[in-house]
């Protein structure tokens, strides 16, 4: 019995990480970039002000801030920079544009293959005559 309950605890043990991915708090760490570099979010980065941002998200949820709170206060300290996605209208204008763009090279795209297409084939002999028309001699 006590090699089950011991299969059974550390199998507990072995699933806690995977739980810990899902928590609010890792949820509202990933909001957030890391102020030192701005370029990974403060739940995955290994630096001093990202530690910093993580015990204090901790300590924020323990004293129950809603994650809107949480939010708020930092965009309040850094701007909007500090959000991995921006708010709002931010975000359409993000998402829309490289489609917009994307969509407008492709439509550029297939009229420049269907022009070459129709062009017909360049004939070097017609373009340039000889310069020295070709007589007999004789």
């Amino acid at each position: 019995m006590t090699a089950v309950r011991a299969t059974a605890v550390l199998s507990l043990l072995w699933l806690l990480p995977l739980a810990a991915e899902d928590s609010p708090v890792r949820r509202i760490q990933k909001r957030f970039l890391a102020p030192c570099c701005w370029q990974q979010n403060v739940a995955d980065h290994n630096s001093e002000a990202a530690s910093q941002m993580r015990a204090e998200i901790v300590r924020m949820v323990a004293a129950r801030k809603s994650e809107d709170q949480i939010v708020e206060y930092y965009v309040a300290q850094y701007g909007e920079r500090i959000l991995c996605e921006p708010r709002g209208a931010k975000f359409a204008v993000s998402i829309l544009v490289p489609v917009v763009v994307l969509a407008a090279a492709a439509i550029w795209l297939v009229g420049y293959i269907r022009r070459q297409r129709a062009m017909p084939a360049f004939d070097a002999d017609a373009a340039h005559p000889p310069a020295f028309p070709e007589t007999d001699l004789d």
